[in-house]
């Protein structure tokens, strides 16, 4: 009998009618196996040694040790040598009168020893015979661990998740070693699947929906037909989270509190941590994300030290109070921002800081500094939009007036910088109250002054600066009503000592001398710029354009802000433009002119020699008198020049 087994292992294409024989001769050794083992019990004295004829393969699945069963184990030292053998072969004919039973070509050569064993189960898996695999395993007390991973990754390329995590929970209690890889490769499978396709089930059900009357009695359900596309209620949470993305684009906070109140489930959660977080924003669970660092009501746990330092004890290093096992706020604010899940994260932590009590200290204070180190990371990145609705939460009221500024010189349109302006001044009114209400003072602090934020370093006169200013800049965008681009231009912020904020301010003030010269006005003493510079090359460029009566307007807007030098500096650069660009004569612009000293060099400059030679003898001044004979003698004007001579004779 055992010859004819052990000759050669069934072909695949074996008829069912050599797969009976072979059956029926393995029943029979099986029957001789019971017989001689009877009788081997009898020499022994009758010592009872039962063993579990377990055949049925199903019940493996609720299993939690299927490795541990050992067939008579604890009577194999008290037994002969010769009943143990018994024992071992019957165990091995069980199981190859099961193979044989099932279909399966084996032979006793496959279960001989362990390694061949091993075999056989790997064959087992390849043909998706896992239940067969668990049993063989069993019986050959080999490692079950590889069935049960292996039956655990088909089920989920089914999407029967529900039962692959049933396997997969056989898996891990029988894993030795660090779970952390069986856990990523479980993600791969899970993550590698092709979607579900619901446009192409609809479509299917629609063909399906017409075809049927003509086939069936009644057509099929659209309802009921689409139920495949859904998990089953009775999964646990952490599987029935996966019917929809409602958990995604719900904004009702208290929903996710019920669902977080006691962790994540998952098995990352508890093998591979610092792949929860990545994980959970792959696969749009972005409120469970932020409740990893932010949980209701409570602080997360600090992290191991091996965790966050990453590098041996014995080497120093600051450890981050707000790093976890599954990473730190970094980690999380880079997630959210490449997700655009910022206002998720900026909802966890409103609802957080409503909901915590006043008198809870820890949780608090975790959630301050976890604010801060967000703002940090937002103002790093230069993510000011975001900077600024976490620095409202934190209701710094300063530091959000900032920031508006900020988002006001980002601006790309007229309406978009006025209300950033318009939020800066509110934020900057609330920051003078409250520090008015604290009782703060108003003396500049020098010392100690490092390390210390803008905001701190404001004094309650700087704030007050700072609302002027952003009503003046307010003023300022409405008056050039450049409603579309970039509106940085118009800016009146930045470093005084910067020649670029110093040249743009001035441009700003030039243009908006056409257009509202009151406003003008104040910018220009506003910030302390140089007043006959920016007048001077207003006068010139209306000059240059020939606006006649702006210029009249300009000048008569002018007169009584200036002195009378800077006058005539101002109309002498008016005139310079007609008389070297046009080649006119503005008499009347001349006339204007206080100095007398002025009147000739702009009589010279328009070819007016004699009425230059006029204005300096009357006004007795030898050295006009004599750089107008100079301009005569090289402009070959004869008579100028004698009337000069016969001047200067007499006074010198």
């Amino acid at each position: 009998m055992k010859g004819v087994l052990n000759s050669h292992q069934l072909p695949e294409n074996a008829s069912m009618e050599t797969i009976g024989r072979a059956y029926h001769a393995t029943e029979t050794f099986v029957q001789g196996l019971l017989y001689a083992k009877s009788l081997l019990r009898k020499l022994t004295g009758g010592i009872d040694f039962s063993i579990n004829p377990e055949r049925n393969r199903d019940t493996d699945e609720t299993s939690s040790d299927a490795g541990s069963s050992s067939v008579g184990s604890q009577a194999t030292d008290e037994l002969s040598e010769t009943l143990s053998q018994a024992d071992v072969w019957l165990g091995r004919a069980e199981l190859l009168q099961s193979l044989l039973g099932s279909g399966i070509a084996a032979s006793l050569d496959d279960i001989a020893d362990a390694e061949s064993s091993a075999r056989l189960r790997d064959r087992l898996v390849v043909e998706e015979r896992y239940s067969m695999a668990v049993y063989t395993c069993r019986k050959c007390k080999i490692d079950v661990f590889p069935v049960w991973n292996a039956w655990g990754h088909a089920l989920i390329r089914m999407e029967h998740y529900g039962q692959a995590r049933v396997k997969f929970k056989q898996a891990l209690q029988l894993h030795k070693g660090d779970p952390g890889p069986v856990i990523l490769e479980i993600i791969n499978t899970i993550e590698g699947g092709p979607p579900v396709d619901v446009s192409a089930v609809r479509s299917m059900y629609e063909h399906l929906a017409k075809s049927a009357p003509t086939i069936l009695d009644d057509s099929l359900s659209a309802d009921s037909y689409l139920n495949i596309l859904y998990m089953p209620s009775t999964f646990p949470r952490s599987e029935r989270s996966r019917r929809s993305q409602i958990s995604t684009n719900n904004n009702s906070n208290s929903a996710y509190s019920r669902d977080f109140e006691d962790g994540p489930r998952s098995n990352l959660d508890n093998y591979a941590r610092q792949n929860l977080l990545g994980f959970m924003f792959r696969h749009g669970h972005y409120h469970d994300a932020c409740f990893l660092f932010f949980p209701p009501d409570a602080v997360p746990p600090p992290p191991a030290p091996s965790i966050t330092s990453g590098v041996p004890s014995s080497s120093p290093q600051r450890l981050d109070s707000l790093a976890t096992d599954y990473g730190t706020i970094d980690d999380l604010c880079e997630m959210c921002i490449g997700y655009g899940a910022m206002p998720v994260l900026e909802e966890v932590i409103s609802s957080r800081m409503s909901s915590t009590k006043s008198d809870d200290v820890v949780v608090n204070q975790y959630t301050a500094t976890a604010l801060a180190r967000i703002c940090l990371y937002c103002e790093t990145h230069k993510h000011f939009n975001y900077l600024y609705r976490f620095q409202v939460i934190k209701k710094d009221h300063v530091a959000a007036g900032l920031c508006c500024i900020q988002l006001f010189v980002n601006s790309s349109s007229q309406e978009e910088a006025i209300r950033h302006l318009e939020h800066a001044k509110m934020h900057f009114d609330e920051g003078l109250s409250a520090r008015h209400k604290s009782g703060e003072s108003t003396k500049l602090v020098t010392k100690g002054l490092r390390g210390k934020s803008a905001s701190e370093k404001l004094t309650e006169e700087g704030l007050v600066k700072f609302s002027a200013r952003v009503s003046i800049q307010v003023e300022v965008v409405k008056s050039l009503n450049d409603s579309e681009g970039p509106q940085w231009k118009y800016s009146l912020f930045g470093n005084p000592n910067d020649p670029e904020t110093f040249r743009r301010r001035c441009k700003v003030a030039e243009i908006l001398v056409e257009k509202n010269f009151d406003l003008a006005f104040q910018v220009i003493y506003e910030f302390n710029l140089p007043a006959v510079d920016i007048y001077a090359g207003v006068a010139a460029s209306l000059a240059e354009r020939k606006r006649g009566s702006q210029l009249t307007e300009f000048f008569r807007n002018i007169k009584g802000t200036i002195d009378d030098d800077d006058w005539d500096q101002v109309l002498g650069a008016a005139i310079n433009v007609y008389a070297n660009k046009h080649k006119e004569r503005p008499d009347r612009l001349i006339d204007m002119l206080t100095s007398s000293h002025r009147k000739v060099l702009a009589c010279v400059v328009c070819g007016r020699l004699k009425s230059a030679f006029q204005i300096a003898s009357r006004s007795g001044s030898v050295a006009d008198v004599q750089y107008v004979a100079h301009q005569a003698l090289h402009a070959n004007a004869l008579p100028v020049l004698d009337m000069c001579k016969q001047w200067l004779a007499q006074y010198m």
